[in-house]
């Protein structure tokens, strides 16, 4: 798990996925509505202009990287999404990038609480 101490430390860290392989580097870290890490931008490409977002849930720091709980695939077909000019993501945007990785949001359009789904658990909270 990120704390709010280690996210000043992501960005510009190799972010690799569960099977070790890199993916980039961190971008843009955003944070939920308590102020905690909740998703990172992860540039790819030749020259990092492409931008996926990884939620943070699940993952954690390895040495100088950031380890994600996703596969390569899954985070470059993560949905596109445009940010505000404060970095924020819409509630309609956290609800696309929840699906697509596998994700439950709970709450309003206003409060977010993310957690994987995990084979076996049948309630979360």
């Amino acid at each position: 798990m990120i704390t709010i101490a280690q996210m000043s430390l992501l960005t510009g860290l190799d972010v690799h996925d569960r099977d070790g392989d890199r993916i980039g580097t961190v971008g843009r870290v955003r944070q939920d509505d308590a102020g905690r890490p909740a998703w990172a931008g992860v540039r790819t490409g030749l020259f990092g202009r492409t931008e996926s977002i990884v939620p943070l849930e699940g993952a954690h720091l390895d040495g100088d990287r950031l380890v994600v709980p996703f596969d390569r695939a899954t985070i470059k077909d993560a949905p596109a999404v445009e940010s505000s000019v404060d970095g924020s993501l819409t509630p309609g945007d956290v609800r696309r990038l929840c699906e697509h990785y596998g994700l439950l949001w709970l709450g309003t359009e206003n409060v977010r609480v993310l957690r994987p789904r995990l084979p076996g658990r049948r309630s979360i909270g």
